[in-house]
C-alpha cells in the first residue's frame, strides 16, 4: 500500500510557481525518494520539514493531505502504528473536506488505514474501510468494472480470515465473473483468480469443491497451450 500513497502524492501536487511551493516540493519529493530507497528515517524528517511549510496556512490544501499521507506510510514503515493511523486519518478527513466523500481519491486513503488495520489482525476495522472504498469504486466505474477485481480480492481475504466463508466465498467468485466478462472464459489471467478461489474453498474444508476448481484451471491451461487455429 505505501507505492500506492506514493502515487497518491504525486497526483495531487499542484505547481504554482511560488517560491513556497517550490519549497515543499523539493522537500517532498526528497522524502519520496528516502522512502524507496527504504530510508525511513530521513523521509520522516523530510515530510516533517515539508508539512512545517504549509504551517499557517487557514485554506484547505492537498498537499497537506499528500504530505500527511506519506507521513503516514513512513510512521508504518517504522513500526510507529499509532502515528501513523493518526496520519492517515488525518489525510482522510482533509481528502473528504477537499474532494468530497465519494471522490476517488479517497479510496486511496481508505485503503491505506486499511492495510494499517490489516497488518494489525484488527480485521473488524479493516473490512468496512474496504467495503467503502468498493462502493465509490462501484460509483463511478460501474458493478463489472475489470478495477474491481483486486478490491474483491482484498475483501474476499479479510472476511476469510475472519472465518466468515459465505461472504469471502460471494467476493471471489464475483472477482471471478468480472474477470471472464472482461477476459473470456479461458484468459490466462483467470487463472490466479481460481487458484486464490481454491485455496480458500480448502480452508473451509471444502476439498471435492477445490479439486473441480483445479480442473478448471487445467482446462484454461490447455486451452492456452494449443496452437492457435491458421488465418
Amino acid at each position: 500500500m505505501s507505492a500506492l500513497i506514493l502515487v497518491l502524492g504525486i497526483v495531487l501536487i499542484s505547481s504554482p510557481a511560488q517560491a513556497e511551493t517550490e519549497t515543499w516540493k523539493t522537500l517532498n519529493t526528497a522524502g519520496m525518494l528516502a522512502y524507496k530507497e527504504r530510508d525511513f528515517a530521513l523521509a520522516k524528517e523530510m515530510f516533517h520539514r515539508a508539512l512545517n511549510v504549509l504551517e499557517g496556512s487557514t485554506d484547505l490544501d492537498s498537499r497537506t493531505a499528500t504530505t500527511l499521507n506519506n507521513l503516514g506510510a513512513t510512521h508504518e514503515a517504522l513500526g510507529e502504528y499509532e502515528q501513523a493511523e493518526l496520519r492517515y486519518r488525518h489525510a482522510l478527513t482533509m481528502i473528504e473536506t477537499i474532494q468530497g466523500a465519494e471522490h476517488p481519491d479517497v479510496v486511496v486513503g481508505l485503503n491505506n488505514l486499511a492495510s494499517l488495520y490489516f497488518s494489525q489482525q484488527a480485521f473488524e476495522k479493516a473490512e468496512p474501510l474496504w467495503q467503502r472504498g468498493l462502493s465509490i469504486s462501484e460509483k463511478f466505474l460501474g458493478d463489472a468494472h475489470p478495477h474491481l477485481i483486486q478490491p474483491l480480492l482484498t475483501l474476499g481475504l479479510v472476511t476469510q480470515v475472519q472465518k466468515e466463508f459465505d461472504r469471502a466465498e460471494s467476493y471471489y467468485l464475483r472477482a471471478i465473473e468480472i474477470g471472464k466478462r472482461a477476459l473470456g472464459t479461458n484468459h490466462p489471467s483467470l487463472i490466479s483468480l481460481y487458484e486464490r478461489y481454491a485455496s480458500f474453498l480448502r480452508q473451509a474444508g471444502r476439498d471435492e469443491d477445490a479439486l473441480a476448481v483445479d480442473h478448471q484451471i487445467e482446462t484454461i491451461r490447455d486451452a492456452n497451450q494449443r496452437p492457435s487455429p491458421p488465418e
